[in-house]
């Protein structure tokens, strides 16, 4: 249900069709451990609306880590150096390539979401994401 509200609310939010999930993609969402908070989810689920092919959501698409048993049970201590978080990171590194493969097709947004191997869709969500113009 939780899963379900967050989806619907991403699909007003991005005046999109509400994608579903398959029973695929619940079992994996069920077994995958949080180590966040609710956050977490709602990455996973905005990540893969944005990114799915059609209006289903599958396992494949949640691109969740596979954790063996021992894994699961391990802790890890983030490492942080200087003033950016993994997701400041990681944020900018997505929004430079997005303007280089623009620049590249000279701002052909079919072509350079077909350079980044991502949908139409998926480019149009991340440059509003980014403020990009």
């Amino acid at each position: 249900l939780l899963a379900e509200h967050i989806l619907m609310k991403l699909a007003q939010k991005t005046e999109q069709p509400v994608v579903s999930l398959t029973q695929a993609a619940l079992d994996a969402l069920r077994a995958h451990h949080y180590s966040g908070n609710i956050r977490e989810l709602e990455n996973i689920l905005e990540r893969a609306a944005t990114l799915c092919d059609g209006e289903s959501i599958d396992a494949q698409d949640l691109a969740l880590p596979q954790l063996s048993d021992d894994d699961a049970s391990a802790t890890v201590t983030p490492q942080t150096t200087g003033t950016q978080n993994l997701d400041q990171i990681l944020d900018n590194e997505e929004a430079k390539r997005l303007v280089d493969a623009l620049e590249q097709t000279r701002w052909n947004k079919t072509k350079a979401a077909k350079l980044l191997g991502i949908t139409l869709r998926a480019l149009r969500y991340r440059l509003e994401k980014y403020n990009i113009q």
